[in-house]
């Protein structure tokens, strides 16, 4: 089996994109014939340099069209597998599959969380990954098949997030960040002020004594990138919220920060928490979904009540006042993902899944 076929709606910045980026670049690495198929974005632009061939795939606008190319790729490269990453690819592979006849084994991570109308389709690949113990406990409860769900965690390039890339001093020179200020950092997808904390980040700069001198870095765009500048101005916050943008290096600008930051509202894993970790950040997040399997409690940091501004503050605190606590905790984080977390551990348990299709 050499040739796989990775299927995903887009690869602009996101967790399910940076996951097929690593499989496809680890995959390349081992001999493997890496295709990939999306509607474009950052990420499949910088594939596509790296001499990873990307076919244009309108998964979300037609399953009809998508369904009839899906069909030529897999005959014309000799697909010997297809490796589905969302709820809208995975329905894709299958109904291609089954319309056309096709032989070949479909193998489906679920980035989020499955929903159970889409039960009858997805049961109905080779295999699930589940990124979390509580993802895959989820699917069972939603009427997934239990036998085909094999939990691998999310992994981590641990050779290219590693500490001090970067030097920390001229990163905040350059985006005028005094060299002692307590810092976060937050990289994600902006949909809205919710959905990942940024409206909790803000609040904690803006109303709790404390935190007067602290910096935020926000790295990601989206929609709600627009409320997100009103809303910094609304504040009076404009010399303490720095606004990277969009970048697909994210790798390069952790160093600046001593802290990686993520109040979510639901994340089945949080692999930026991990990325961040690995760069020997102590990570904070809210206690949702699959983050206590990531973030160690008091260890590599701190996992909070969900929508606790008050607890929030109280552990970043903890942080900001603990220079040498935040250091120790960083090193362990670090620690913590070169054990669960690494790369190379994740790709090991993918080719075992893909061997035995």
């Amino acid at each position: 089996m050499k040739n796989i076929l990775l299927l995903v709606p887009r690869m602009n910045i996101g967790g399910a994109e940076s996951y097929v980026a690593l499989v496809a670049r680890s995959l390349k690495l081992l001999g493997y014939n890496v295709y990939l198929a999306s509607a474009g974005g950052a990420l499949a632009t910088k594939l596509q340099q790296e001499g990873i061939k990307h076919f244009f795939l309108p998964i979300r606008l037609s399953k009809f069209i998508s369904g009839l190319l899906l069909k030529r790729i897999v005959e014309k490269y000799n697909i010997d597998l297809i490796h589905a990453n969302s709820e809208a690819a995975g329905i894709v592979a299958v109904k291609t599959r089954n319309k056309y006849k096709l032989d070949i084994p479909i193998v489906y991570t679920a980035h989020g969380v499955l929903p159970a109308k889409v039960k009858d389709i997805i049961n109905q690949v080779d295999k699930i990954i589940a990124v979390s113990e509580f993802s895959r406990k989820s699917a069972i409860k939603e009427g997934f098949l239990a036998e085909k769900i094999q939990v691998i965690y999310n992994g981590v390039d641990t050779d290219k997030f590693k500490p001090n890339r970067q030097n920390k001093n001229l990163l905040r020179k350059k985006y005028n960040i005094p060299q002692e200020a307590f810092t976060m950092i937050i990289v994600s997808r902006i949909k809205n002020l919710r959905n990942k904390g940024h409206q909790h980040l803000l609040d904690v700069l803006k109303n709790y004594e404390v935190s007067k001198k602290w910096h935020l870095v926000v790295i990601g765009k989206g929609k709600g990138f627009s409320d997100l500048k009103k809303k910094i101005k609304e504040y009076h916050l404009q010399d303490r919220v720095h606004l990277l943008g969009h970048k697909t290096d994210v790798e390069n600008y952790i160093d600046i920060a001593d802290v990686m930051v993520l109040p979510s509202y639901f994340e089945t894993f949080g692999l930026v928490l991990a990325e961040g970790m690995a760069m020997e950040k102590p990570a904070v997040a809210f206690k949702v979904g699959g983050v206590p399997e990531v973030i160690e409690d008091n260890k590599t940091g701190f996992v909070v009540d969900y929508d606790n501004d008050d607890e929030l503050v109280e552990k970043l605190a903890i942080l900001a006042k603990n220079p040498d606590l935040c250091k120790q905790m960083g090193i362990q984080a670090r620690k913590k993902v070169a054990k669960d977390f690494a790369n190379r551990i994740m790709i090991k348990k993918l080719e075992e899944i893909y061997k035995s299709l």
